[in-house]
């Protein structure tokens, strides 16, 4: 009687193991009721959070043409530097890991792909450029990753709104409209030259400032001339603009080719002729190093992180780590960014409350109204807004700094451009 019970035992086991076997197999989940299995709470978080934790990724360039851009990796680690010495989040420090794609749209799907299947991050920080989003857009919305700080003022990321997706850099449409604009009203121009970097962002940007002009029939396009992000001879680009005899040369660069194009057109004794860059090119006050501050001064310049320093809340801390964690050079548009970036990233999860899922957290992001306390104007996200900050400055580089010209603001429901 003995053995039959044993040999009853033993086959209840071996059908107890064959059926949890058979469940593995077919992907069935014993016992999980959240995202991830980081916690004893893991019902409320999402990937890449723990009790103690909350990691973040960063895709950008750090070397290669376009290197400057790591600055805003900079501002971003300095404020969670700070964060994190001060108790992070709810007694969770955010960790950064940061990858180097080299401005290459073929790495930056390769980094994204790692951060979100090998590091499992909660959410993806200043993702930068409109060619690298273009690669890793498929992969970044079916993972359902949230991206906030996105680092590309695209048109096509914000219209229709992506719901991972929350803007940080201008966006280019409205941008080069407000610059037409003022090319007409404010700089009374009859004959432009447009030059622009010969890829997605760059491309973009020619046809928005196109249709812009459309509005001012009057305003001839007297060239249209490409460039390289990597090019550092602008000699013959010179030529051309000298050729064309422009009133107004509006340029959509990155920083340095309109450093290295400005230097050409002072060593020319062209700088009587207004020099009108989009911020990605102008609005770093590093540009004052890389091209000369004679050589710098007097050219205009797009700029939406705040002029009057006054105005920011948390500048002095920000100066304070940006010296500590890096260096003095690192301050400027780039870095005012990164730390601008971070601080909405932590926000968002302070309004999360302990209920770290992307569900919830993008429900919060949505909750953003007119927020201040970064370098931005002000930030504001609805599930129909993903442009965050709608509020421009127009700046002229005088003596080492720049000086407030005219402060403009976009309408998103009239999609009218005013003057403030």
């Amino acid at each position: 009687m003995k053995t039959l019970n044993r040999l009853f035992v033993l086959l209840f086991v071996i059908v107890m193991l064959f059926f949890v076997t058979a469940c593995a197999q077919n992907g069935t989940t014993v016992e999980s009721s959240g995202q991830n299995d980081n916690s004893s709470n893991s019902s409320k978080y999402a990937q890449g959070v723990t009790d103690d934790e909350i990691i973040v990724g960063n895709s950008a360039p750090q070397t290669g043409p376009v290197a400057d851009y790591d600055n805003v990796r900079k501002g971003m680690q300095a404020y969670f530097n700070h964060l994190n010495e001060n108790g992070g989040i709810n007694g969770r420090e955010i960790t950064l890991i940061a990858y180097d794609d080299e401005y290459q749209p073929s790495k930056t799907l390769q980094n994204m792909q790692r951060l979100i299947e090998e590091d499992k991050v909660f959410s993806l920080l200043g993702a930068l450029g409109t060619a690298n989003i273009n690669a890793s857009q498929s992969l970044l919305e079916e993972s359902g990753v949230p991206v906030v700080g996105l680092a590309t003022g695209a048109n096509k990321f914000v219209e229709p709104p992506i719901p991972t997706f929350f803007a940080t850099t201008f966006n280019y449409k409205i941008e080069t409209n407000m610059m037409v604009h003022y090319t007409a009203d404010k700089l009374d121009a009859k004959k432009v030259v447009l030059l622009y970097q010969n890829d997605d962002f760059g491309i973009d940007n020619l046809t928005y400032a196109k249709e812009a002009l459309e509005e001012f029939p009057e305003i001839e396009i007297a060239e249209e001339i490409p460039f390289l992000a990597s090019d550092v001879d602008f000699s013959s680009h010179t030529q051309k603009i000298i050729d064309a005899d422009p009133d107004v040369i509006l340029m959509f660069s990155t920083p340095s080719p309109a450093a290295h194009l400005r230097k050409e057109m002072y060593n020319r004794n062209l700088t009587e002729i207004p020099f009108f860059v989009n911020s990605n090119g102008g609005a770093d006050m590093h540009q004052f190093e890389v091209a000369g501050e004679e050589v710098w001064e007097g050219i205009i310049t797009t700029k939406y992180t705040a002029v009057d320093k006054s105005e920011v809340v948390d500048y002095d801390l920000y100066v304070e780590r940006m010296k500590k964690d890096f260096s003095e050079s690192d301050l400027g548009f780039l870095s005012e960014q990164g730390w601008s970036m971070a601080k909405i990233f932590a926000e968002g999860v302070k309004r999360s409350g302990d209920e770290l899922t992307w569900e919830n957290f993008l429900s919060q992001m949505n909750t953003f109204e007119n927020w201040e306390e970064t370098f931005y104007p002000s930030i504001t996200y609805t599930p129909e807004h993903r442009y965050g900050n709608t509020t421009l400055f127009i700046v002229e580089a005088i003596d080492g700094n720049h000086s407030l010209l005219q402060r403009m603001h976009y309408d998103i429901e009239t999609e009218k451009v005013t003057y403030e």
